[in-house]
């Protein structure tokens, strides 16, 4: 019986279709193509590391023994991108758009709140995509109950 170390790629905004390198001690295994799952089956210690164009996660030391699974996941530094992105966006597009199919009158307050959210987003975004540099993270996965291969 063989040690499994399974890596999850994490569905969210970023990296749905990106090609992530594999990274065994330092040697490339694997390409991870639009796929979610990646699997070794071997037993060892390793030092785990993905990659995606200059964008590459912190090492991570694995140790896979005889008979058991270790599962890990990609995910990407951002925390709050989505919820910046979205409440963003609705305050754009869809707020002017309910105020024009209601044919009520636009409140003074309302543009200050969209350039107090379009700068949040832009602020968030430049300080993730500048100053992190992007960040992509592996992690071991303590939940390992309710995954689905």
């Amino acid at each position: 019986m063989s040690a499994k170390i399974i890596i999850n790629k994490r569905s969210g905004l970023f990296f749905k279709a990106a090609s992530f390198s594999v990274y065994f001690d330092g040697k490339e295994v694997a390409q991870m193509l639009n796929t979610k799952t990646f699997v070794l089956e071997d037993a060892g210690i390793y030092a785990v590391q993905l990659k995606l164009k200059w964008l590459k996660t912190q090492t991570l030391i694995v140790k896979a023994e005889d008979g058991k699974e270790v599962f890990l996941e990609v995910k990407n530094g951002l925390k709050y991108y989505s919820v910046l992105y979205w409440i963003f966006l609705i305050s754009l597009v869809a707020v002017p758009i309910i105020f024009s199919l209601t044919k009520l009158q636009k409140p003074e307050w309302l543009i200050s709140v969209q350039v107090l959210l379009a700068l949040s987003f832009t602020l968030y975004s430049l300080y993730y995509f500048i100053f992190k540099r992007g960040e992509i993270w592996i992690l071991e996965d303590a939940n390992t109950n309710k995954k689905s291969r």
